[in-house]
C-alpha cells in the first residue's frame, strides 16, 4: 500500500472520481486533492517525504500541467526520488506527447477519468503491487 498521493485537476468531480477509485481500490493511506497548481506546489514544498504519485490534469486553468512541472522539476531530486508523475487528459493529442519528452520526471500520460483497472495497472506497473 502506498503512504500518499497527490491529484491535482480543476474539476472537483474528477478529483472526486479519481478519490473514490482510489479508495475502492484500497491502494493508499492519505489522498490529498488540489483543484489549483499553485496550491500543489506549495502543499509538496513544505514535505519532507513526497507522495508516491502525483496525478496532475494538463489542462488547467490559472497553472497547466507544463507550468507545474518547470516549478516541480526545480525541487531537490531528494526529496522527490521516490514519486512518480502521470499526467491525466481527456484526449491525448500529438503535442502533448512531444512536451513530455522534455520533463524527465514524467512517467506516463494517461485518459481520464481512471477507473479501478487503470488504477490498479498503475500500482503493479510502477510499484509492482498487485490489489
Amino acid at each position: 500500500m502506498l503512504k500518499s498521493i497527490v491529484l491535482l485537476d480543476d474539476n472537483t468531480a474528477t478529483n472526486f472520481i479519481h478519490e473514490t477509485y482510489l479508495n475502492q481500490v484500497n491502494c493508499v493511506e492519505r489522498i490529498h486533492t488540489f483543484t489549483m497548481g499553485k496550491e500543489a506546489i506549495e502543499y509538496l514544498m513544505n514535505l519532507e517525504v513526497f507522495p508516491e504519485i502525483i496525478f496532475v490534469d494538463i489542462n488547467m486553468p490559472t497553472m497547466n500541467a507544463w507550468e507545474f512541472m518547470e516549478i516541480y522539476e526545480g525541487i531537490d531530486i531528494s526529496r522527490k526520488i521516490n514519486t512518480k508523475v502521470i499526467l491525466l487528459t481527456t484526449s491525448i493529442i500529438p503535442s502533448d506527447k512531444e512536451k513530455i519528452r522534455l520533463f524527465k520526471e514524467i512517467e506516463a500520460i494517461m485518459l481520464k477519468p481512471l477507473n479501478k483497472e487503470a488504477i490498479k495497472d498503475i500500482m503493479n506497473e510502477h510499484f509492482n503491487l498487485t490489489f
